[in-house]
């Protein structure tokens, strides 16, 4: 993809970051220094660097089910606002398609519940590492939680489509699924620009993710009316969709702007784990 820039491979998939990522991604790293200073800047590198790698495990999970299913992996994305992978087909069977789009989120469960058990023993040796894993298991549970809002394209979104298909079929499915994630994209807008709520990048970041639910969304529901029209019988009972020429992704994973630490977050956590 243009503008983007490979980092290596993971089980034979690229990873590539976007431009616009490696400019945000000192920002990132103030939101998330525990102390002041360069020593609390190191830390914020290495919580922005996990918060990335954490997007990088979730699209893996995504990327293994889909592969294991018979789809080929054309690349991981990251973006500020999250990653995506990109496929050449999606399984067309409602369970494989459930199974691929659960797989990231309990991947960020297991990452998550990593971080916040793992946090109080982290501690005994590095305390700023370990307000950094508490910070990461945290906002990876925020991620499984965002992640399963039934909002077209996102993996809950892509859940409630495949349980759709067997009652409605896969494009009048395709087409509701794709009204209410634009529903929550609106809403999501809304939210942004509500007079109380405070927080400039805060706010960006979720226009930035309403903008891109709202568009990914009206492009599935539109890719689906091009197989209902020209993809045949046989392609139809088959196990997997596959336009020529055409990609689809899956698993995008917006998620919470990684808010600045507030201030007593790690002496409230020194007392907790003292």
């Amino acid at each position: 993809m243009a503008n983007s820039y490979s980092i290596g491979r993971i089980f034979g998939i690229p990873i590539r970051v976007h431009v616009t990522l490696l400019i945000f991604l000192p920002l990132f790293a103030f939101s998330f220094m525990p102390v002041d200073g360069p020593l609390g800047l190191f830390y914020g590198a290495v919580g922005a660097v996990g918060l990335f790698g954490s997007v990088v495990l979730h699209e893996i999970g995504h990327s293994l089910v889909a592969r294991a299913k018979g789809s080929r992996i054309l690349e991981i994305l990251l973006l500020p606002i999250g990653g995506m992978a990109r496929l050449d087909a999606l399984p067309r069977r409602p369970a494989d398609e459930i199974q691929t789009a659960l797989a990231g989120p309990a991947v960020s469960l297991a990452l998550g519940l990593a971080g916040l058990f793992g946090a109080p023993y982290v501690f005994s040796f590095n305390p700023l590492l370990a307000v950094m894993v508490h910070e990461l298991g945290r906002i990876n549970i925020m991620l499984v939680l965002f992640n399963l809002i039934p909002s077209f394209p996102m993996d809950g979104g892509r859940v409630f489509r495949a349980a759709l298909v067997p009652r409605l079929g896969r494009l009048p499915a395709t087409q509701l699924a794709a009204k209410v994630g634009r529903g929550f994209a609106w809403l999501f807008g809304l939210w942004a620009i509500w007079p109380i709520f405070h927080g400039g990048t805060i706010r960006f970041t979720l226009l930035l993710i309403a903008y891109f639910i709202h568009q990914a969304a009206g492009a599935e529901a539109r890719l689906a009316e091009v197989e209902a029209r020209f993809v045949h019988r046989r392609a139809q009972e088959g196990g997997l969709w596959q336009i020529p020429e055409a990609d689809v992704t899956v698993g995008p994973s917006p998620y919470a702007q990684p808010r600045a630490a507030p201030k007593g977050l790690f002496d409230d956590l020194l007392h907790k784990w003292k």
